[in-house]
């Protein structure tokens, strides 16, 4: 007893310290923080932040019947304004900031008292001028739709400076707050990639608030159905409140923030408690069986499933995708700190007076010891172990080729239900303005612009727009032949275009380029130097005064695009940029100092890059994952073919439900990513305890099929018991409206159904069928 109050003591007084070190964890929400430093897409998308400032780009969107009016530029105008001056925000383009760039074109010299009206309207808006025409569709998809009804203010975030990571957060919450605010007639709606991210962290967050407290309920009333102990939910609270706490402080300690896959630690927590005290609730309720002998016999078991649990978890840390590290890291310090809880709260907890705790008195022996039902089960495979060894050997090759056949979703927006407002603003925004993903194509500029420079770039830019990239679609039916979707760019925009225009006034046509420049420059500063570096900024930006100038050119596509359509795009848009044979007018001493380099980069290239990251490196996570498992198996067990066999037991159940998942038409996707290495890590915690009963058994001189379905039958229960809290923990995430942690929710709580089968089927079968330590011989009666 003193030795029990002692680690009671102990816990209780660690919990203090520990509860006052956590608070200080923090979310990261920057984009930047999903990716390892040297990652060569971020090192591409930070050069064009560093190059050309503010380049997160939010649009608001509304209608606006009269926006080509003088009463809808004053709306415009003062909108424009009032967002122009947000904290957090680099600069604006609107339909107002293009009509004061248009003076610039057509100065309006009046010498009368009449001023702009809708019988004289404002230059820009003149159906009359050719010059206003070609104005106005230049920017037709970004400041206004072509049917002139829909209005779009394009906002350039500043970056995130000095560390504050929720920086472009807080502004697009005044943004979003903004847009609620504007008149309901004008159905304001944000869109763009950080409010995508935005939008997936609160999700994430509120995810993780909700699903705790509702698998710690539901987990909570499967232990008082099954077991009928108060003492086993409050083990269960104090070990997942410990945990918590210690894995929080433990990630502050380390400088491991939260990220977008971390915040429903506390429900996966919930879910590693359970499974480790279950064995260990049905144990202690045997009749006759002391705490002390409980405890000694399922000790190394109970250790080995953390341990498992720590192996399965840390694999996830060979991702090259920052949150998925620092995921790996949290559920595996999460695991470690369960078992260190269990060890200093279950002594003193399952100790305390049982006729006190026990809502109805205890069973009898009979209803926990070996079930005849799971007996006769895992009989009957031993005796046909040699069909079922060769057919789960040929199930998972099969599964396993198919699998890794499975096509990929990078699409972001997928990420968010059909139904939700995020999802129906974006069809607004593309079915008006068209596709609202932005991303860009960077370019070396001489130092003086020349005409034939900028003809160059028109010419790339029409090969751009003329890009086309069939995707085949899925088809409902098996048997018919996938329909074909054709996408391309929505929008192809630079300086080049607008000088093309501006070069067609007369004053202007005798200048060059860079004078035209200068000028736009002055009326839209930060749109300008947004798309091009000038030969101050270019300067200040550079440590050798010999540094090119950068071109930028802004694309649209469909952000709605299925991720393979994407990836196709993408690539093909890298292939025509890459085979451009401009920079002729750059100096040998600027190329010397990479001047030539073309870049496909932007927010949209670098979620694409996220998603399709996590989905690569789930396979090499899965890898690690049987690897370590395999050997903490083979260093407890000490036999080669009790490791193969409890890796293909729990291996074939991950494949067969992604097979399944395939065959419905489903893809892997950002929920898929990750269940390979959790559900190794939660499922083999069967697997261990039968091994356990199955070398304990085999010591009392029983044969190898004897000691198999007997080691069955009596970890019947507490499998049973066990993987379905887990089933029952984890399929609360699938009501998430995040559709990853439904996904990841729904594929883990499916895994671990079906190796809970498989533990108490398919695994007598394959042990009793490798293992050759003893004969298998005909059971007595």
């Amino acid at each position: 007893m003193r030795t029990r109050l002692l680690w009671l003591f102990v816990g209780v007084l660690s919990f203090l310290p520990l509860a006052y070190f956590q608070s200080g964890l923090t979310m990261n929400r920057s984009l930047a923080s999903m990716f390892a430093a040297d990652d060569p897409t971020l090192i591409a998308y930070q050069d064009l932040q560093s190059t050309f400032g503010g380049n997160l780009v939010v649009m608001l969107v509304y209608d606006d019947d009269d926006l080509m009016t003088t009463q809808g530029l004053v709306r415009n105008r003062q909108w424009t304004e009032h967002v122009e001056q947000m904290p957090g925000v680099e600069g604006v383009l609107s339909v107002a900031k293009l009509v004061d760039a248009f003076k610039y074109l057509r100065p309006e010299f009046s010498f009368s008292l009449m001023t702009s009206s809708d019988e004289n309207p404002v230059a820009l808006f003149r159906d009359e001028d050719p010059i206003a025409n070609q104005f106005r569709e230049l920017f037709s998809g970004y400041t206004h739709s072509r049917d002139e009804t829909t209005a779009a203010i394009v906002v350039m975030l500043k970056p995130a400076t000095d560390g504050a990571s929720d920086h472009v957060s807080r502004t697009v919450g005044r943004l979003r707050r903004f847009a609620q605010g504007l008149p309901e007639q004008y159905q304001a709606m944000l869109v763009g990639e950080p409010v995508l991210l935005d939008d997936a962290f609160d999700l994430i967050i509120a995810d993780g608030r909700r699903l705790a407290i509702g698998t710690i309920g539901l987990l909570c009333l499967v232990i008082l159905i099954t077991l009928r102990d108060l003492r086993i939910v409050v083990l269960a609270a104090v070990c997942i409140v410990w945990s918590t706490v210690a894995t929080r402080s433990v990630m502050v300690a380390s400088g491991v923030e939260l990220s977008l896959v971390s915040a429903i630690l506390l429900a996966l927590v919930a879910v590693i408690v359970v499974s480790a005290i279950m064995h260990l609730a049905v144990r202690c309720h045997l009749p006759g069986v002391s705490l002390v002998r409980t405890i000694s016999t399922l000790a190394i078991p109970i250790t080995c499933t953390c341990l498992t649990d720590m192996a399965g978890f840390a694999s996830l840390m060979v991702s090259e995708v920052r949150p998925v590290v620092e995921f790996g890291f949290m559920t595996a310090t999460a695991a470690g700190c369960v078992l260190l809880s269990l060890v200093l709260f279950s002594p003193m907890v399952l100790s305390l007076p049982e006729r006190f705790l026990r809502i109805r008195p205890s069973r009898t022996r009979a209803e926990y010891s070996q079930s005849p039902r799971l007996s006769r089960l895992a009989r009957g495979s031993v005796r046909h172990r040699m069909a079922l060894g060769i057919a789960s050997i040929i199930a998972l090759v099969g599964t396993g080729a198919y699998v890794m056949r499975l096509e990929t979703n990078s699409s972001f927006l997928d990420n968010f239900r059909e139904n939700s407002s995020i999802v129906q603003a974006y069809s607004r925004v593309e079915e008006r303005l068209g596709g609202a993903g932005v991303w860009d194509v960077t370019l070396p500029a001489p130092t003086a612009i020349t005409p034939a420079y900028f003809e160059s770039v028109r010419e790339l830019e029409e090969r751009l727009r003329q890009i086309e990239v069939d995707v085949a679609a899925p088809s409902p039916k098996s048997n018919a032949t996938p329909p074909v979707t054709r996408v391309r760019l929505s929008k192809v925009l630079s300086l080049a275009d607008a000088d093309a225009v501006a070069s067609q006034v007369t004053m202007l046509s005798f200048v060059t380029p860079d004078v035209r420049l200068a000028g736009m420059r002055a009326a839209i500063p930060t749109f300008a130097e947004a798309l091009l570096t000038f030969p101050d900024t270019a300067a200040n930006d550079s440590s050798t005064p010999t540094a090119p100038r950068r071109l930028r050119i802004m694309l649209r596509s469909d952000e709605s695009l299925p991720g393979p359509a994407k990836t196709a795009l993408m690539s093909e848009v890298r292939r025509t940029v890459q085979s451009w044979p401009g920079g002729a007018e750059l100096t040998r001493a600027e190329l010397d100092n990479g001047g030539n380099d073309k870049v496909v980069t932007g927010y949209s290239v670098l979620m694409s890059r996220l998603v399709a990251s996590l989905i690569r490196d789930q396979w090499k996570a899965l890898a690690v994952a049987l690897l370590a498992v395999g050997l903490l198996i083979w260093l407890v067990t000490g036999r080669l073919s009790l490791t193969i066999a409890a890796l293909i037991v729990n291996a074939l159940p991950i494949l067969a439900v992604l097979s399944l998942m395939g065959i419905f038409g489903g893809q892997l996707d950002l929920g898929s990513a990750m269940i390979g290495a959790v559900s190794i890590g939660l499922s083999i915690d069967g697997s261990i305890h039968f091994l356990s009963g199955y070398q304990r058994r085999l010591l009392i001189d029983s044969s190898t099929s004897e000691a198999a379905v007997d080691s069955a039958a009596d970890l019947g229960a507490p499998i049973l018991l066990a993987s379905a809290a887990l089933v029952i923990g984890f399929a609360v995430l699938v009501s998430s409206p995040f559709v990853p942690t439904a996904t990841f929710g729904l594929l883990v709580a499916a895994t671990l159904a079906l190796s809970a089968i498989t533990n108490l089927t398919l695994l007598p079968a394959l042990v009793v069928w490798m293992d050759s330590e003893k004969p298998a011989e005909p059971a007595a009666g």
